[in-house]
């Protein structure tokens, strides 16, 4: 069995891995992308997803954020919002991986990676926690600098949480922070955000994902890791992991609505470049 299996298993059963709280307090409707078959939940009648590959980037010079904010400002907004509500901020761990065979740290989740005779454990130095992961990936090179979205080396926005049925806290949590981040801090309105249902299959764990959209582009996929082994054999964890990994460059891109996440994450640098190179955008 394999991702595409477990995702067809947790889609059979949507109130079991990914229906929460907000979704019946607020109205969310599950419905199936007619273009690329996903199932996601929305409170208007769309009928296709806000992936970008089935809906064109509707912020470009139309920002729905409130207001727009720098890249530092975006972080700043970010961890004030979560430690307020009770997250410990921690400093970006190592670009340099601790646990083979990981050489480089590729998500804000591998900080917490505690890998013995290739069993995983997380530990984290608190419970709940924040922090701006600095992160090296190598598989979008070929992307970067020509969708306007990807980097090999960027800033995801870590929210981790273990959650023991006593500590921490699970999915409604979860989400409910999310949807609060994006709609009182950053002012997007409701009817905007779209969360595509997925699976997260690791080395020796997975569980089900909400990915959160926004007028086509992907700004956090919230992974609820919660069975370890693999997906031919596997159990239950008695401490399951909220992994929410976001992007800090979308996020200030989606508050200011540039052409590329580049015009707003580096600024000036890439006007300098433009003058250097004599080049018109």
């Amino acid at each position: 069995m394999e991702k595409k299996e477990v995702l067809q298993k947790f889609h059979a059963n949507p109130a079991r891995f990914y229906k929460v709280k907000l979704f019946d307090e607020l109205g969310f409707k599950r419905k199936r992308c007619k273009n690329c078959g996903k199932f996601f939940w929305t409170l208007t009648d769309q009928e296709v997803c806000n992936d970008a590959t089935c809906k064109p980037y509707e912020f470009i010079g139309n920002p729905p954020a409130k207001k727009p904010l720098d890249y530092f400002e975006t972080w700043q907004a970010i961890e004030k919002f979560f430690a307020d509500n009770g997250h410990t901020p921690l400093k970006s761990y190592p670009v340099v991986c601790r646990w083979f065979p990981l050489y480089f740290t590729i998500a804000g989740i591998v900080d917490f990676y505690r890998m013995t005779d290739s069993a995983l454990d997380i530990e984290v130095p608190a419970n709940p926690v924040i922090l701006p992961q600095i992160c090296l990936r190598f598989n979008d090179i070929v992307n970067t600098g020509v969708n306007g979205r990807s980097y090999t080396c960027f800033g995801m926005v870590q929210q981790t949480a273990v959650y023991d049925g006593k500590q921490g806290y699970w999915k409604d949590r979860c989400i409910e922070l999310d949807f609060e981040l994006l709609t009182k801090v950053f002012g997007i309105k409701p009817e905007k955000i779209v969360f595509i249902e997925d699976v997260w299959v690791g080395p020796s764990a997975f569980g089900s994902c909400l990915e959160y959209h926004v007028d086509g582009l992907e700004l956090g996929n919230a992974v609820f890791t919660e069975f370890v082994g693999t997906p031919q054999s596997f159990k239950e964890m008695y401490k399951k992991v909220v992994d929410m990994g976001g992007g800090w460059e979308r996020f200030t891109w989606i508050t200011q609505g540039t052409p590329t996440s580049y015009d707003c994450t580096f600024g000036s640098v890439v006007e300098k470049l433009k003058r250097l190179c004599s080049a018109k955008v």
